[in-house]
């Protein structure tokens, strides 16, 4: 199976500038966003919350004012705290923004070891440390430059990124001492199967049993493991990524709606409505109706 079916499925920026800064201040749902990963490189700044967030198997309360370096291909996803209010802003780039022409000393001896990062290297940055204040000073940096579209904001923010690595080798990179298992990182690769076995089969009916079958464990094992690491059954994570796919049709095509339940995975129309609603807060309709009201 190929790696690439997990992949999230947004273009970050383009092939001349591959590099998007995202505000998130509201609920999919009952996440912020779901498990998944990119080949991208993502920095996290917190600017409201506190919120939970996941890599691999590893979960931490991010404070307000606080962030993440999230390396490239690593599973991760974001979490209400209770009813809190919350905003941040994901950084998401590839390391081809920061290589050069050709091959020279800031590629041998710095972005290579970044493509070679694993979750060993994921960061939490918090303010209390005083080691992690300028990474943080530099994220809001980051967040102001890409809101003010002044001109030449592109040369600042691929300066702020340099200087951001910089800062990671000087302080943190080699310095996280934090042991993970060999166990925490099997169950992370089995995720990762189970998880893109959805993302390829989705439009089809999906058993737990089934998934089960694809990491040779029981059902009911499955069924712990995966909710463990997601918080929420395997049923309602294949329902939320239909919903999400189903955004995506109704924004980019006119198609009816009972096409667009039935090519997501639904077999019933009525049940689709229910959940879209639960899940966005209005109707598949009313959604389309707020897109249009948007163009």
């Amino acid at each position: 199976m190929e790696k690439e079916t997990l992949l999230e499925a947004r273009v970050h920026g383009d092939s001349m500038f591959p590099f998007r800064l995202y505000m998130v201040d509201y609920l999919d749902g009952n996440v912020i966003f779901n498990m998944h990963w990119h080949h991208e490189i993502e920095f996290i700044y917190v600017e409201k919350g506190p919120i939970h967030f996941q890599i691999g198997t590893k979960q931490y309360t991010l404070a307000e004012g606080s962030g993440f370096f999230i390396p490239s291909e690593q599973l991760h996803g974001a979490y209400p705290s209770g009813n809190s209010s919350f905003k941040l802003h994901a950084i998401v780039f590839h390391i081809d923004l920061l290589r050069s022409f050709g091959y020279d000393l800031i590629e041998s001896n710095y972005l290579e070891a970044v493509r070679n990062f694993s979750v060993f290297h994921s960061t939490l940055l918090t303010p209390d440390n005083k080691d992690d204040r300028d990474m943080l000073h530099i994220l809001r940096n980051i967040v102001e430059t890409h809101s003010s579209k002044t001109p030449s904001f592109e040369l600042k923010l691929k300066g702020y990124l340099f200087l951001l690595f910089s800062e990671i080798f000087r302080k943190k990179a080699w310095k996280n001492n934090e042991q993970i298992s060999k166990r925490d990182i099997t169950k992370t690769e089995l995720l990762k199967r189970v998880l893109q076995y959805i993302e390829k089969h989705y439009k089809q009916k999906i058993t737990v049993l089934e998934l089960a079958s694809q990491i040779q464990m029981s059902e009911g094992h499955f069924s712990r493991f995966f909710k463990s690491l997601v918080r929420m059954t395997p049923m309602e994570y294949i329902n939320n990524i239909r919903i999400s796919k189903a955004c995506i049709l109704i924004e980019k095509t006119n198609r009816k709606m009972l096409d667009i339940a039935l090519d997501v995975g639904f077999t019933n129309q009525s049940y689709f409505i229910r959940l879209f609603k639960k899940q966005k807060g209005c109707t598949p309709k009313e959604f389309k109706l707020k897109l249009d009201r948007e163009v």
